[in-house]
């Protein structure tokens, strides 16, 4: 079964309570990271424009559907819902997204949370039937950085058919890395001029700066823990 991105919002009552959810979440990558080889990346990430102190934004990747379900039967997992069910913490219900993955590039060796990564999290919506299309323009952007840019330390495009949307996880060496090459590239302007046209308006994304977890797993670790 093709892998999963999970991306997701959580907005927290406070401060205090988002201190609290980032203490449930270090817990399940204490247990993750060493006990579930499926789980491939699993990462805690903050707002870089931190205004209110209360929202955190999640990114998993998993090897499979399965992979995703063992996960949420794990002992952390049962008492991270629970403390989101009975602990008083959340101002609303999280916004979480799962998308198979469509295209991916990640590179080895794995970049580290130390070297503070510049990451994005990204949809765009595209028109009734034209999402198959447009994805289309979206691997080749995949299949240009994995080539041409080596400082794209990760780029994974995930389909929401039920949003009609496309979603990505990107991940750059640097803020100026992705101002000055990435966005002004000849990838980046084909897949514009690919399906611009076909989609809604409805967009977003968010830049987070990582601030626990794993951002992958090296080559040796894939499936073998």
């Amino acid at each position: 079964m093709a892998p999963i991105i999970v991306t997701a919002r959580i907005v927290c009552k406070s401060k205090e309570a988002r201190e609290t959810v980032l203490s449930a979440f270090h817990k399940i990558i204490e247990f993750t990271q060493p006990h579930e080889p499926e789980v491939l990346r699993y990462v805690v990430t903050l707002p870089v424009d931190d205004t209110t102190g209360t929202v955190l934004y999640m990114i998993e990747e998993y090897a499979s559907p399965a992979a995703n379900d063992a996960h949420i039967a794990t002992p952390p997992v049962h008492a991270l819902i629970q403390l989101f069910t009975t602990g008083d913490v959340l101002a609303k219900a999280p916004e979480v997204h799962i998308c198979p993955i469509i295209a991916n590039n990640a590179s080895y060796p794995v970049p580290s949370l130390s070297s503070s990564p510049a990451v994005v999290l990204a949809h765009f919506g595209y028109k009734p039937g034209t999402l198959p299309h447009a994805l289309e323009g979206w691997k080749a952007v995949v299949e240009y950085v994995s080539k041409e840019e080596y400082w794209t330390r990760g780029y994974t495009v995930g389909e929401d058919k039920e949003g009609e949307s496309v979603r990505t996880v990107e991940v750059y060496e640097s803020w100026e890395f992705l101002e000055k090459v990435h966005v002004k590239s000849e990838a980046v302007r084909r897949n514009e001029a690919h399906n611009g046209r076909d989609r809604t308006g409805v967009h977003g994304a968010v830049r987070v700066r990582t601030v626990d977890g794993f951002l992958g797993r090296d080559e040796g670790e894939r499936g073998k823990l």
